[in-house]
């Protein structure tokens, strides 16, 4: 994996921005009308007081006085009103760009990059810190925008009114400048602690997360009812919201010890103006009018310098949010996405070639295919058994070019899986897991994977698979949706349902690399013996390649290959293995045990 790269806040918020006027090209004129309004609004609420002493204070025309004083209050409530619509537009504005342009990127991404970078422990974790930076209107993408405006506004004001508070009088301007400076390194030392054990309290999170997902999975219910796991679950998951409590109090602590820096500077800052302008109005220097004025204008400087700074502290946390997303989605694939051999001109069936393959984990050191050679013949079916941890579903992830090896490589019709295209190349593997995960869709959905499809051909799949007579029996057929997720009126289907609607989705993809991953361990005997009679019949014309742990499998294969330690252990056909008397022929026997009647165990054990 590669390191994490650290932006500056400037480079993830041109980042954003660089995304946000593709899709918007209104977002620009209308932050700028918002700091227009919003720059004004202070001006015209400095001035109202000021026109207020004056009149007081100056003499002259009442009338006149009062239009300016009316003049500026409706001129004030106007800009008021145009400041609320414009936050409002703003605010719809961010949030419209972070749910219908960030989301659907982070989710294209998962949905596409590379999988055994999504699969990794690392890629995980990226996948889940990314979600953070999209979960709310207050952080990660939509914060820092939210944030620009008054980040802006705030930089304009400060440096608008700074100038007019340096004629005043320099050391106000001193004091203001050391109350930043304070608050300044206070908010870089709260940021550190917060960029330095971020990534513990992220675990924490994730932890969190995943502990409310499971526990609130129906497929988890009966065991945490069953066997008393609620307290276990809570303890679990409240822990990991406790520490990650702790640790949102330790870096609040350290950023509210700017509102004292705050609190003592205000203190020096008012009784330094207030010297200063009293003395000037006792010698004459100043008016009424002016006094009020001038303080107006150190106030509102301070109020924008303050701003300033805690704005630019919210950032700060903000950006290692979009650092986060930044990571995920700029993760580069390691499988080949350029030129590639043309998949059309594999012969079906193809013959497979594996040469010397080597392949572990990322972090784990002992390999999980270990110099595994082996050529599958064109249109043979193969049968891979073996105990847990063999290696024989990495190596389905192997064929299946979802993973490429360390080392040797794996030969289709003789030429490297790694040249073809990786998506292309996924065209010729048809692949059925063991694990069952059926989409809330409808069944002819769930079949063919897209919208519109042919409704002849999944039916005729169905059939094969052994499930059209019950999709038949369904009010809305192929139209049925599964669960009732998306729709109240779904069906849940029985595991092994469920198995032959996966079944049906391999056969409908027509793919000549056909793989199956202990395909029958939700049926019971009978069922299975009669999905294999189907696998059999229907996989001709494919190299087919058979997983389980149930050895009933081999009786149809033209080859079994026992798998041990990621080697080739034993090869051979279901009788010759027999008569080796090896490993294989140890299992079956093993296994075959299980299904002799009483007597029979009975009499052996006499």
């Amino acid at each position: 994996m590669e390191e994490k790269k650290q932006h500056s806040t400037a480079e993830n918020i041109l980042y954003l921005l660089r995304h946000v006027t593709k899709v918007d090209h209104t977002y620009l004129p209308a932050l700028a009308a918002t700091l227009a309004v919003k720059l004004a609004l202070p001006i015209v609420a400095t001035l109202l007081p000021t026109a207020a002493v004056a009149a007081l204070t100056r003499g002259g025309s009442m009338e006149q006085y009062l239009t300016v004083i009316l003049g500026l209050m409706a001129l004030y409530a106007l800009g008021t009103a145009i400041s609320g619509y414009l936050t409002q537009v703003m605010g719809l504005k961010n949030m419209r760009f972070r749910i219908q342009t960030f989301v659907p990127i982070q989710f294209r991404k998962a949905l596409t990059m590379d999988f055994c970078l999504l699969e990794s422990p690392e890629g995980q974790k990226k996948a889940a810190t990314a979600d953070a930076a999209l979960r709310s209107n207050d952080v990660g993408v939509e914060g820092m925008l939210r944030h620009l405006e008054p980040w802006l506004l705030n930089l304009i004001g400060m440096v608008l009114y700074g100038a007019a508070a340096v004629r005043l009088d320099w050391r106000i301007l001193l004091v203001l400048l050391a109350m930043t400076g304070a608050n300044y390194f206070i908010a870089l030392w709260a940021w550190r602690f917060n960029m330095q054990t971020k990534p513990t309290a992220d675990t924490f999170l994730q932890g969190q997360k995943y502990l409310r997902r499971e526990g609130e999975q129906p497929a988890n219910g009966k065991d945490i009812r069953l066997y008393h796991m609620e307290k276990w679950l809570m303890d679990a998951h409240n822990a990991c919201v406790i520490n990650r409590d702790k640790w949102r109090r330790q870096s609040f602590g350290r950023r509210a010890l700017r509102s004292v820096s705050d609190s003592v500077f205000l203190v020096i800052r008012d009784a330094l103006a207030y010297a200063m302008l009293v003395g000037s109005f006792l010698d004459g220097n100043i008016d009424a009018a002016g006094f009020t004025l001038t303080i107006g204008i150190i106030s509102t400087f301070t109020n924008w310098l303050n701003e300033f700074v805690t704005t630019s502290d919210d950032w700060r946390y903000e950006t290692l949010e979009v650092d986060d997303l930044r990571d995920f989605l700029e993760q580069k694939d390691v499988l080949n996405h350029g030129p590639g051999p043309d998949v059309s001109q594999v012969k079906r069936p193809p013959q497979v070639e594996l040469r010397d393959v080597t392949f572990s984990y990322p972090g784990q050191e002992r390999p999980v295919i270990n110099h595994l050679s082996l050529t599958i013949h064109s249109g043979e079916k193969i049968a891979l058994v073996g105990l847990n941890g063999a290696g024989k579903t990495t190596l389905v992830k192997l064929l299946s070019g979802l993973y490429k090896p360390d080392s040797g490589e794996i030969l289709v019709d003789g030429m490297p899986t790694t040249d073809f295209n990786a998506t292309e190349y996924l065209r010729l593997v048809g692949t059925l897991y063991q694990d069952v995960n059926i989409l809330p869709f409808t069944i002819g959905e769930n079949v063919s994977g897209r919208e519109d499809y042919d409704r002849t051909w999944v039916w005729s799949c169905l059939e094969q698979a052994g499930l059209k007579e019950v999709v038949e029996a369904m009010p809305k057929g192929l139209d049925t949706s599964i669960t009732q997720q998306l729709e109240r009126d779904g069906v849940n289907l029985s595991g092994g349902q469920q198995q032959r609607l996966l079944f049906a989705r391999t056969l409908h993809k027509n793919a000549p690399l056909l793989i199956l991953d202990e395909p029958t361990a939700a049926l019971d005997p009978l069922a299975e013996a009669d999905l294999y009679q189907k696998y059999a019949r229907t996989t001709e014309g494919k190299t087919s390649i058979f997983i389980s742990h149930r050895l009933s499998s081999t009786q149809f294969c033209d080859r079994v290959v026992y798998m041990e330690h990621g080697c080739a252990a034993e090869v051979g056909t279901h009788r010759e293995l027999l008569e080796q008397g090896g490993k294989y022929a140890e299992l079956f026997q093993l296994q075959s045990s299980y299904y002799c009647d009483e007597k029979e165990v009975q009499h052996e054990n006499t």
